[in-house]
């Protein structure tokens, strides 16, 4: 469609430039296609003779057999209007940050068509983004809905301590925990907590009210002041420490008051404590236990974790699949498209994995994205980023949009692969180019923890280039686009896997 307002500009001489498209609309059962144009607020109208100009242009050039009804909307650059889009945006697209994001910390000028949006944020959160890239991405988003000139700052300010702004809610994962005794010497912090901890690895990722135990290393303390509220100009610390027990480790955050600054500061290193927090999200998004109480203690069970029945010493997955969300809503009277015996009768997992570079022997992966097709459906989802032993190049950064940052807290690909490998081990392994590329890298890594891929591989690609599919290369961006597929998003590991399922599954449809 951006084609075709640049044709009609051309067609006139750029007399429409002003206009911008904002949607178009087709109801098939009705037969309606309805095509809006936004124009900018400082237009007071657009003449009934121009109108009736353009309406008759886009008849001749789309050539529907439908009714076609133009809508023009004026563009009213509503301050109000334009920030709620902007907190929509950090919510939809911007999840590690749209917790710090609301209308105290984002301010508003306009004049004209020039719109001037300061973003407010905390200096740790301010460092974690990439400001040129960020700018980018909301001028895009904003551009969609108004016509305007955006000019978006970022500023730094310290006044709220980051603990104080709402974290997104969390998954807590249900499952079987043990625990163990350990006897209270005193209590430090809080009232009493039940003297029976958790295994700090079977409370990864997240949960609340969670009882750990075990030995202090690394702990530091830095001053916060707050500056406005009811408690401007108090001072607030912050302690942070590793916790470890026999089963791992975490990183600790407990804000603390005057009351017991004195009593934190004394608590020595390589101390034995109890605590009781949440198990949440810092924020950079790294896995943190905030913690409420504490109480100095010491294990009764010295090596807790050999006591543990064979159940608990079973694998736990790192990585849950999940039921596969539909897009759409189904239709009790949609016709369902019918597929041939293979797919039908097989279970497939459609895949592809981001990595840090080409070549399998000395690249790593980043991201692994599945779906899996069972009696013609795509049922399950899996998806995992992936840390690296070496940091992902800048140019395979902007390409994947993977960056450093956002796999600072994934788990190893041995977790991963493992986790990939029990979900897929008795299906079809498919995917696009997978052979030259995806099996490689899979392979590799599976040896690494003697696991061997063993399953019965489908390359689409091939599956394509037998088709009697006519396009004039074989790339996947190619073949979702004639076959009308959805590839928004592509490089990314679930976004490729799930096209390449869909395209799948189109050559294995039965054609009526």
């Amino acid at each position: 469609m951006k084609d075709f307002i640049e044709e009609l500009n051309l067609k006139y001489g750029n007399k429409y430039n002003f206009l911008k498209l904002l949607s178009v609309v087709y109801d098939e059962k009705a037969s309606i296609c309805t095509i809006t144009f936004l124009y900018p607020e400082n237009i007071q109208t657009i003449p009934i003779e121009n109108k009736e100009e353009i309406i008759s242009f886009i008849k001749e050039k789309l050539k529907l057999y439908a009714e076609i009804k133009i809508k023009f909307k004026k563009s009213f650059l509503d301050e109000k209007l334009i920030l709620n889009d902007l907190i929509n945006f950090f919510k939809k697209n911007k999840k590690a940050l749209y917790p710090y994001i609301n209308l105290e910390n984002l301010k508003i000028s306009k004049e004209n068509l020039n719109v001037n949006i300061s973003v407010i944020l905390n200096k740790d959160i301010y460092s974690l983004i990439d400001e040129k890239e960020l700018k980018k991405e909301i001028i895009e988003y904003l551009s969609q809905n108004y016509i305007g000139i955006f000019k978006i700052i970022f500023l730094e300010n310290n006044e709220l301590l980051p603990n104080e702004i709402k974290a997104p809610n969390v998954i807590t994962i249900n499952s079987n925990r043990k625990r163990y005794n350990v006897e209270i010497i005193k209590k430090i912090i809080g009232t009493d907590i039940l003297p029976k901890p958790e295994y700090i690895k079977d409370n990864l990722p997240f949960k609340q009210s969670v009882i750990l135990a075990g030995i202090i290393t690394n702990k530091q303390q830095k001053v916060f002041t707050l500056k406005k509220g009811k408690k401007a100009g108090e001072e607030k610390t912050l302690f942070t420490f590793n916790l470890k027990d026999t089963s791992g480790n975490i990183d600790c955050l407990y804000f603390c008051g005057k009351t017991y600054l004195k009593v934190m500061e004394n608590l020595p290193q390589e101390s034995f404590i109890l605590c009781l927090g949440n198990i949440d999200r810092d924020i950079y998004g790294k896995i943190v236990y905030k913690i409420k109480k504490i109480s100095l203690a010491k294990p009764i069970e010295l090596n807790p974790l050999n006591n543990r029945d064979e159940n608990e010493s079973k694998y736990v997955p790192v990585v849950l699949p999940q039921i596969f969300a539909r897009e759409t809503q189904e239709n009790l009277f949609d016709v369902k498209p019918q597929y041939d015996d293979f797919i039908l009768k097989n279970n497939i997992v459609v895949f592809d994995i981001e990595t840090t570079g080409l070549d399998p022997e000395t690249c790593e992966i980043t991201e692994i994205g599945a779906v899996k097709i069972s009696k013609g459906e795509i049922v399950e989802q899996f998806s995992s980023l992936v840390k690296p032993m070496n940091l992902i190049p800048e140019k395979v950064q902007k390409l994947t949009n993977i960056t450093n940052e956002m796999v600072q807290d994934a788990p190893n690909i041995k977790q991963v692969i493992k986790d990939f490998y029990e979900w897929s081990k008795d299906c079809i392994l498919s995917g696009y180019n997978i052979i030259g590329f995806d099996m490689k890298f899979l392979t590799k890594e599976g040896k690494k923890i003697n696991i061997n891929f063993a399953n019965e591989i489908l390359d689409v690609m091939i599956v394509v280039r037998q088709s009697s599919l006519r396009v004039t290369n074989y790339k996947l961006s190619t073949i979702t686009k004639a076959l009308n597929i959805s590839l928004i998003g592509a490089h990314r590991a679930y976004v490729d896997a799930i096209a390449t399922a869909k395209v799948l599954l189109e050559m294995h449809r039965i054609k009526n």
